[in-house]
């Protein structure tokens, strides 16, 4: 006769755990914000040409989309027992310290692919706490995550501030403390139990076997190759058309900044038409900014377009998180979500750059936009084949 697995007790989600999770995407989006704007700036000081740059971009996506899911396999494994968050959190920050003292670009590209490694992890691990927090109110998940977008641009305005003042090499103290930050919020937010533990390497079963998961992760890849294809060279279209540098900055501000409403009107966009629809028109919202980039050379207009990319990416990133938390298999929520998080922040950061590069040198960027804009209508019509009937929104 078959013996059930043990089933950790469920513990319940008190005021405490939210403020945690609350904490864990302030401190998170902190270290993002202080690292994501800047690093390319950091590697130029070290004399490091542009293909280098791009290089370890490139070692930095791959990593990440390898840490992600192995990070969530051992929160499933052992998330109950171990503070596996703050152990990525922490080893994040000793990573860090290794790339702002690395010498060398071989010596960055192994510090740098170490710390992706770990922060990779971090995230898709929150999300999945923060979930647990919410219990069956899934849809609640945005008003959450709206704090990492208000921390990353609190974060981007501080570090560029404290960079003027005191150089670029600033940032790293800055991702440290923020990843330390994240490490002691971790070991108080732990699973909260009522799964049974799944065996070794049966979390990857049972992802790699939900047929609905895995289609719903290679139109996720569609969905932010597209975009990251066109984001990849915005900044370098913008400042092409004539844009003040000043103007840039804004515009990545503005994308941030439009997140925030949206994350938290979720919940009740996603009890009025369901986390499916919600997920084809932000891929709908994608194709619209590269109609306009496509359409259109004038600079505020071209600025603009980062309203409509703000929209998109909290619909996709939020309702993403929810489709995946609605279709894991029992006993693999942090394993499908670090695969979600490996699909759209690792290998979609390979792939739609690196093909976007070359369809820009060889037809120009404005050639490669409307190629996007095809892609992620591509997108749109696969996810609303998935979302086939109205969701629950939890």
């Amino acid at each position: 006769m078959a013996v059930e697995p043990f089933a950790p007790p469920v513990i319940p989600a008190t005021r405490g755990d939210s403020r945690r999770a609350v904490a864990g995407y302030l401190t998170l989006y902190a270290a993002i914000g202080a690292w994501a704007p800047f690093i390319a700036v950091y590697y130029d000081s070290r004399g490091l040409d542009l293909e280098t740059i791009g290089l370890l971009a490139a070692v930095f996506a791959a990593a990440s989309m390898v840490g992600a899911p192995l990070w969530g396999l051992a929160a499933d494994l052992r998330g109950a027992r171990y503070p596996v968050m703050a152990i990525a959190a922490l080893i994040a920050a000793v990573c860090a310290a290794g790339v702002a003292l690395a010498s060398g670009a071989t010596a960055l590209a192994i510090a740098a692919a170490a710390l992706a490694l770990a922060m990779a992890g971090i995230a898709p691990l929150l999300d999945t706490r923060a979930l647990e927090v919410v219990g069956e109110g899934r849809a609640r998940y945005g008003r959450f995550r709206v704090w990492g977008s208000v921390s990353f641009i609190a974060a981007v305005v501080v570090t560029g501030w404290i960079v003027d003042r005191a150089g670029i090499g600033s940032i790293f103290p800055i991702l440290i403390v923020a990843l330390i930050g994240t490490a002691v919020v971790g070991a108080g937010l732990r699973s909260r139990g009522g799964t049974p533990p799944v065996p070794r390497q049966g979390a990857v079963r049972a992802v790699l076997g939900s047929r609905q998961l895995m289609a719903f992760l290679a139109v996720a890849l569609i969905t932010w190759a597209s975009a990251t294809a066109v984001n990849a060279f915005y900044s370098i279209h913008l400042t092409d058309i004539g844009a003040a540098p000043s103007l840039v900055g804004v515009a990545w501000a503005l994308g941030a900044a439009v997140e925030v409403p949206i994350m938290l009107a979720f919940p009740f966009l996603a009890r009025r038409v369901g986390v499916g629809p919600l997920l084809v028109a932000g891929a709908g919202l994608f194709v619209l900014r590269a109609a306009v980039l496509a359409l259109t050379q004038d600079p505020l207009l071209v600025t603009l377009t980062m309203l409509i990319h703000g929209g998109a990416f909290a619909l996709t990133l939020v309702g993403g998180v929810l489709y995946v938390a609605q279709h894991a298999p029992a006993g693999a929520a942090a394993t499908a979500q670090g695969s979600f998080s490996a699909v759209s922040f690792g290998l979609a950061q390979v792939v739609g750059p690196g093909i976007g590069g070359a369809l820009g040198h060889a037809f120009g960027l404005l050639t490669m936009f409307q190629l996007a804009g095809i892609g992620s209508a591509a997108a749109v019509v696969a996810l609303a084949l998935l979302a086939g009937r109205r969701d629950g929104a939890g």
